[in-house]
């Protein structure tokens, strides 16, 4: 079979919209290759580290220090934004979390940041895949 089949895979971010306040946004990554196998082109990445939280996990108001993937592995992760926003993300999902403050900014307790905490009763399992330092 031909190698020209093509496909976008849209990923979640939680980013700083340039004012200051976390919003959910997405990425997309073009896949190539035939209906069986399509892959992205290589992406370098820094790091990884594995992650577990209990189900009772709740984090205080924060922001990524650097571009990290969250890929969930199982148990769900709901992240909440400063306005209210939510959105939940479960076993075979992932995010990119790069809402970072500006070179000099400080964090503001009452704007800046995201919150996690685990949902549905079982515990998180998930990789972290650092993407780049800043």
């Amino acid at each position: 079979m031909a190698d020209d089949a093509k496909a976008i895979k849209r990923i979640s971010c939680v980013h700083n919209d340039g004012r200051g306040r976390s919003v959910f946004s997405h990425r997309e990554v073009e896949l190539a290759g035939s209906a069986e196998r399509m892959l992205s082109e290589q992406v370098s990445a820094v790091n990884f580290r594995l992650r577990t939280s209990d189900a009772s996990y709740a984090s205080s108001f924060h922001v990524a220090g650097d571009p990290t993937l969250l890929i969930i592995l199982s148990g769900t992760l709901r992240i909440v934004l400063r306005d209210g926003d939510s959105c939940d993300f479960s076993a075979g999902e992932m995010f990119v979390a790069e809402d970072y403050l500006a070179e000099g900014e400080t964090f503001d307790d009452n704007i800046h940041g995201h919150r996690a905490e685990v949902v549905g009763g079982s515990p998180l399992s998930a990789l972290h895949l650092k993407l780049e330092r800043r």
